[in-house]
């Protein structure tokens, strides 16, 4: 594809932050009068609380779980689905931040739009992600998962937007979906037209079952941008090293290329994920169309940005206890509390 005129990139950008999609910029008050907000914070649950989420065996199994698990320091006998919320708005509560996007997650669909609970291996339905955000609607907003495959798809979109759900995602790795499918150009289309901000895994996943990881590559996203869709690519076509093929420079292409493209920083404070945050950091244009997400319950870790912060800040960060309130002080102190703020402008009623 040709590469649009910078020049017209900027004037596009120019407007389209001026129009108050973004959000003012910095104000005379300051940063420190400004909302914080995160975009990417995951509800789960096994279902063992009426919840109707499911968690497969490969995940219960995985090396992962256990140590989130043990992490978030679940009791015996309380229950998956009650301890985790209650960790969770616990977490929230005490993070610092005025605004969290929910994240639910769909299933797999057939090629008749019909559920592939065979291949599903990690649900949590928009209906549970309601109910959690209803605890807290001063703070929670809905982000419900619709895979754009499903058969209702379309019903689904406009049942959840009259829900007040202003975003939704779509994990095309997980859930089997190929976003750049003609097919689903209708779901974009009238994703556009109620104005619904749309979330899509990018890059690579190491934390749950992958059907086919080519559909992670953010080039996909040309449909929903063409559409008309805001979009959010979530962690930014990032990987760990070693991680084939590198899809970040497909990222910013993306991004240089589509004003109403953003990336989250998600999961990109945890381990194996430093070098390709550094390498979005060192890009000024990128930097500036990040918007902040902490990938919850996955923590961050300060260790591996010793080289930019040192020891002692390092050490600073790594005690407080709070997961949502460590994700928030190490992106501040690495030059990203601008996306915080646009996190919660993009989150606001």
């Amino acid at each position: 594809m040709p590469t649009a005129d910078p020049r017209c990139h900027r004037r596009e950008f120019l407007a389209w932050t001026g129009a108050g999609l973004l959000g003012a910029c910095a104000t005379a008050t300051g940063a420190t009068n400004r909302r914080r907000g995160d975009l990417h914070v995951h509800l789960f649950g096994s279902g063992d609380g009426g919840s109707s989420c499911f968690l497969g065996p490969r995940i219960r199994r995985s090396a992962t779980f256990a140590l989130l698990v043990r992490m978030l320091g679940l009791s015996e006998g309380e229950g998956f689905d009650r301890g985790y919320v209650r960790k969770l708005l616990l977490a929230i509560d005490g993070s610092g931040l005025d605004r969290v996007a929910l994240v639910g997650q769909d299933g797999v669909y057939d090629s008749g739009g019909r559920p592939d609970d065979a291949n599903t291996h990690w649900r949590v339905p928009a209906e549970y992600v309601f109910a959690v955000c209803a605890l807290r609607p001063e703070r929670l907003r809905p982000c419900p998962s619709i895979n754009p495959a499903r058969a209702d798809a379309l019903d689904e979109l406009e049942r959840c937007h009259a829900r007040d759900a202003r975003m939704l995602k779509i994990h095309p790795p997980t859930q089997g979906v190929d976003v750049a499918d003609r097919r689903h150009a209708p779901f974009f289309r009238r994703c556009a037209a109620l104005d619904v901000l749309v979330l899509v895994h990018t890059g690579h996943e190491h934390s749950a079952p992958v059907l086919d990881i080519a559909l992670a590559d953010p080039l996909r996203l040309e449909l929903a941008l063409a559409s008309g869709c805001r979009v959010v690519a979530c962690h930014a076509g990032t990987g760990r090293p070693g991680d084939e093929p590198d899809w970040l420079p497909a990222f910013v292409t993306m991004l240089r290329r589509h004003p109403r493209l953003l990336g989250d920083s998600s999961v990109l404070g945890t381990p194996g994920r430093e070098r390709d945050l550094r390498r979005l950091l060192d890009d000024d244009e990128v930097r500036a169309r990040l918007v902040h997400g902490s990938d919850y319950p996955f923590p961050a870790v300060p260790a591996g940005f010793r080289a930019e912060l040192g020891e002692r800040r390092c050490a600073e960060l790594a005690a407080e206890r709070n997961p949502l309130a460590r994700e928030l002080a190490l992106k501040a102190a690495l030059g990203l509390e601008d996306s915080q703020w646009r996190a919660a402008r993009l989150l606001e009623p």
